[in-house]
């Protein structure tokens, strides 16, 4: 009898462990599900507030929908964490983007070859790696392209290439880079690559000043006053472009 009644406690308890087991695999497939539906609107408040603030809670909230497997979360995680002010988060965060771009995520793709390709705040650039990443994308990104054709120009980390350089700088401007405008302006105007040519090499300049790029402004400026590019000297020209410059300086923004 005492055997037999001995066994209770023991089956009790495996019943309890099933019933532990099915609750935490029910709450991990609700918090599954709960981080997987958040929405677009609240990650890009998170990530605002984080790169913004490096607040703790939209950091954390992002790293809870991230670690439930919210790939979006993870993206914008990752760019919270390179514009820390911690050494040890912008490697995180450089980490992250590496493995989105291992996942094959294009946006990652890009965004981890630019990052490598001008290095962060203790962390060296690495230019095969960038050119590896860059080189995936950037036949439908055009930061990619210019990105690309930086490497190529310059020689980093390949052989220099200058129609390689041309082709991604091309390629970029024609997709509405201002600064990809604005050297394929000075490719034409001062540059060895390309035949010299002042009216394309206005045209690229003017694109890239209404893009509201303060040198492409400043440029035309003292064209304007020095009457270059086939244009005549006008001195109402230049200050207008100098203003302009001095606007675009407020707004400037560099990826």
């Amino acid at each position: 009898m005492t055997a037999r009644f001995s066994l209770r406690p023991a089956a009790g308890v495996a019943s309890l462990a099933v019933a532990v087991a099915i609750a935490a695999g029910t709450l991990a497939t609700v918090a599954t599900v709960a981080a997987t539906r958040v929405s677009s609107v609240q990650i890009e408040d998170w990530q605002m507030q984080g790169a913004a603030t490096h607040a703790a809670w939209p950091v954390w909230r992002l790293r809870l929908a991230a670690a439930f497997g919210n790939a979006a979360a993870r993206e914008a995680l990752a760019d919270v964490l390179v514009s820390s002010a911690h050494r040890d988060e912008r490697r995180e965060g450089v980490a992250l983007y590496r493995q989105l771009a291992r996942d094959a995520v294009p946006s990652a793709q890009g965004t981890l070859g630019h990052l490598l390709l001008r290095g962060l705040p203790g962390i060296a650039p690495d230019y095969v790696e960038s050119r590896r990443w860059l080189s995936a994308v950037a036949s439908h990104d055009p930061q990619a392209a210019y990105d690309l054709s930086t490497l190529y120009r310059n020689g980093y980390g390949v052989a220099r290439d200058p129609d390689l350089a041309i082709r991604w700088l091309e390629q970029a401007a024609q997709a509405g880079v201002p600064l990809a405008q604005f050297q394929l302006a000075n490719e034409y105007r001062f540059g060895t690559a390309l035949p010299h040519d002042d009216a394309l090499a206005l045209q690229w300049l003017t694109r890239a000043a209404n893009a509201e790029l303060p040198e492409a402004n400043l440029a035309l400026a003292i064209a304007y006053r020095n009457g270059e590019l086939g244009m005549a000297r006008d001195e109402d020209a230049y200050w207008a472009h100098v203003k302009e410059s001095e606007h675009d300086l407020k707004h400037v923004s560099r990826p």
